[in-house]
């Protein structure tokens, strides 16, 4: 959520312009950028509500330091005064920032009282009206001693008039520097935003700040102030990875990708793999941790460690796992589980377990060098490469692929694991190049649908959960999964004449899904079954293969490709959809 870019370079403020771009996936609701103006001491802002679409920068040309801010709102309305950059009362600090600063109030009371006057309702404005009631102790302190005022999440860069740095600093909240030829440098929410011009990263610790200037980079601890050592780390990321080519949306490269990111999934170090395994069989008990479509990951995989190894895990909700943190202390295992590795609630309940219960954490997440990499004892990467579109779709694939190749390593047989697993990656491309077509046709179908609902049982109940998340965040149409068995509890109630319904069946739950699919059929619903078999109980079948543990990897990616193409049908952005964002690093 929110993402900054600064620059120091050459054509700064199109740097910092095309970064944002890069950084659209995060989500936002407006965007700024702001560079030094030509004398004074001040700043040229530039600052829009809506999407940065094909717009241009007006500010800045000749600049070589600059700032950039996509906003999602949190405090304060979407308006172009809410907007950052933010300035301070006599402008010659400007700052970015993403988090929450908790205190704000009792800052801004406190500065109020001094004169400062806020000419914005976010709380971001007190940073830089907080640097400016310091700044005669030397810009870079400025910053230090505003941090150590501010409780709460923060990742924020900072402009002085007349100095030609960035001064930058994180806690909670995800900063990366990109370290370039020429001594350029690039501040950044996530490496994407400067892959083009480099990929050597500098990725910034909590309570720690940095001083980039023109050959110059300086990374000091902001409780101390002094200087600390830091490492430069080569991403193995490429540019064509972030970039759309042939396809029109990320969304529909990256569902086409997964036969790819899928085999790449089981590509774990041997040394990693023995010892997530050896942690995971020593556990007193096993707590699964995630959010949005890794919770529902988290689901499937305490189903594939329950029929596969035999061994009892439990999923949560990361945001509901304080509830329940007093039961998973010493001996527990924490399986945390994330795309970004930056959600907020998932960092707070790691937090909780691991460093105040003494529970060992470990994690599956795609993105090198995230908190919660940091934040685990040991870590196996999804190796799924950038995932731009806001949906998860190739990460969701890559994670079930590691929770179901963990539990056939629990159960002594990790070839056998990697061996179904390779067979659901070739899988994977013949249910792509089959089912695109009847896809499409079904979508332009269910189009103009108010609701639908999605069942399924057994492993193929957690896909009925992300099938039905998937069509109502891109497609906007409502949209409920469930458990097969509690179709007359309730849910059957809402079932009219054409209400569609989509049928996840396997071998072992045929029987029992084709009775739910009559009992709803007989109440006028519109039946699409996701089945290796055909079924006179469906009204269209979607024919996938049959593979036993590997069930879950197949049945989701029709359905991936309905959402797709609902979303293209209805006018929606599949890339963007409204109100959400891909990492949600606040609670």
């Amino acid at each position: 959520m929110c993402g900054i870019v600064g620059v120091i370079a050459p054509d700064a403020s199109r740097r910092a312009f095309e970064g944002l771009k890069s950084l659209e996936y995060r989500g936002y609701d407006s965007w700024g950028v702001c560079v030094p103006a030509a004398k004074g001491g001040q700043f040229d802002l530039e600052r829009h509500v809506g999407r940065i679409a094909n717009a241009l920068v007006s500010v800045g040309e000749g600049s070589e330091i600059a700032l950039g801010h996509t906003r999602w709102a949190t405090h304060g309305n979407v308006s172009e005064r809410n907007c950052h950059p933010h300035l301070s009362n006599d402008g010659s600090v400007a700052i970015v920032h993403n988090g929450i600063v908790e205190n704000f109030v009792q800052l801004k009371e406190k500065l109020s009282k001094k004169g400062f006057r806020f000419n914005s309702d976010t709380d971001s404005e007190v940073i830089a009206n907080l640097i400016q009631h310091h700044i005669a102790c030397g810009f870079v302190e400025a910053v230090r001693l505003s941090l150590l005022e501010i409780e709460g999440s923060y990742a924020i860069a900072a402009l002085h008039g007349g100095e030609e740095k960035i001064v930058c600093a994180r806690n909670g909240s995800p900063l990366v520097i990109g370290a370039a030829k020429g001594g350029e440098y690039y501040v950044a929410s996530d490496a994407t935003a400067f892959l083009q011009h480099t990929k050597n990263a500098v990725f910034l610790l909590d309570h720690q700040m940095a001083v980039c200037g023109k050959g110059l980079l300086e990374v000091r601890s902001v409780e101390s102030g002094r200087r600390v050592r830091f490492r430069q780390k080569r991403l193995s990321w490429s540019i064509e990875q972030v970039r759309k080519g042939s396809f029109d949306h990320f969304m529909i490269k990256e569902i086409s990708e997964q036969p790819s990111s899928i085999a790449a999934a089981v590509n774990q170090p041997r040394k990693e793999l023995a010892r997530f395994v050896s942690i995971l069989s020593g556990a007193r008990n096993i707590v699964l941790l995630g959010c949005g479509s890794s919770y529902h990951s988290c689901i499937a995989g305490s189903y594939f460690f329950s029929s596969v190894a035999g061994i009892n895990a439990r999923a949560i909700l990361a945001s509901e796992f304080p509830s329940f943190a007093k039961f998973y202390g010493k001996g527990s295992v924490v399986v945390a589980v994330s795309q970004s590795g930056e959600t907020a609630d998932l960092l707070e309940a790691v937090k909780a377990a691991g460093g105040e219960n003494g529970a060992k954490v470990i994690s599956i997440v795609n993105v090198m060098d995230s908190s919660l990499m940091r934040a685990s004892d040991c870590t196996l990467l999804m190796n799924a490469g950038p995932e731009i579109c806001v949906l998860s779709t190739k990460s969701y694939t890559s994670q079930l692929a590691i929770l179901l190749l963990l539990a056939y390593s629990l159960a002594g047989d990790e070839w056998g694991g990697k061996q179904i697993i390779r067979e659901a990656a070739d899988a994977a491309k013949s249910i792509l190049d089959s089912s695109r077509g009847a896809m499409q046709a079904l979508a332009k179908k269910l189009a103009d649908s108010n609701s639908l609902f999605v069942i399924g049982r057994s492993d193929a109940f957690p896909v009925s959960l992300e099938a039905a998340l998937k069509i109502k965040e891109v497609s906007y149409i409502h949209a409920e999964g469930f458990a097969g068995a509690e179709l007359k509890h309730g849910t059957i109630a809402l079932v009219e004449q054409g209400t569609p319904a989509i049928v996840l069946s396997t071998q072992k739950t045929r029987s029992l899904t084709t009775s739910n699919a009559i009992e709803m059929k007989s109440r006028g619903a519109f039946i699409i079954g996701v089945d290796s078999q055909p079924n006179d109980a469906y009204d269209i079948n979607i024919n996938v293969p049959e593979l036993g543990s590997a069930n879950p990897l197949m049945l989701i990616i029709p359905i991936q490709l309905l959402s797709y193409y609902l979303a293209i049908e209805r006018g929606c952005d599949p890339d963007k959809p409204r109100n959400l964002a891909k990492a949600v690093t606040v609670k």
